[in-house]
């Protein structure tokens, strides 16, 4: 199997978000803002249909794996691109039981860790060719985000539809400064916190 080789190019200049990259942050807003509703209708509709069940198998879950189960799940899912996405367990968490401030808690400091990882392991997983072709991707349209914000495109990112796994492989085949970075990995904690919020919302309006 032949490997992709992705060759780091350094970030734009730090500097204030350009005017012309402003028409841009409006569709990522929008696309984003269509996202969580389209995030919060889908827990709505699950918690109308099927609410018995889902709750047998958030408590199911929770008693059989607990927190390192959902602390697996997420890693897994922001390290390597598991199809299992994190909100998954934060609707475990809620349908569970249990404390919710330790089951994000848990959610949260995996999916930082999970960054971090993929950040030291994004060259040795550009080689795999699935992954390769989602990093390329994710890679052109983090390329534009720095030519339009410089370092402003670490924030916009943050909210952008771009996974985060994949913005951790990029950052870490940009080798991407540790200061930024850590800013990166912080500004996943809201989002996750912002998603809680949502699927909790919508697991409401459905009973």
């Amino acid at each position: 199997m032949a490997e992709t080789e992705l060759a780091p190019q350094p970030p734009a200049p730090e500097g204030a978000p350009p005017r012309r990259g402003r028409w841009d942050l409006a569709r990522t807003l929008a696309q984003l803002a269509l996202s969580l509703g389209a995030l919060v209708a889908v827990i709505a509709l699950a918690s109308y249909l099927a609410r018995p069940q889902l709750d047998a198998l958030g408590h199911a879950f929770v008693r059989r794996f607990g927190l390192p189960g959902m602390f697996a799940g997420v890693f897994l899912a922001d390290a390597v691109s598991f199809p299992i996405p994190p909100q998954l367990y934060m609707l475990t968490a809620i349908t569970g039981g249990g404390s919710q401030v330790a089951a994000m808690v848990t959610i949260c400091a995996a999916s930082v860790l999970a960054g971090l990882t993929g950040s030291r392991l994004a060259g040795r997983l550009a080689g795999v060719r699935l992954l390769a072709r989602r990093i390329e991707g994710s890679r052109r349209r983090i390329d534009q985000l720095f030519a339009r914000w410089g370092y402003w495109a670490i924030a916009v990112g943050s909210i952008s539809p771009i996974p985060f796994s994949m913005q951790c492989y990029v950052a870490g085949i940009y080798r991407m400064p540790p200061r930024l970075f850590t800013v990166l990995l912080l500004l996943r904690v809201p989002r996750l916190f912002v998603f809680y919020a949502l699927i909790r919302f919508g697991w409401a309006q459905g009973g």
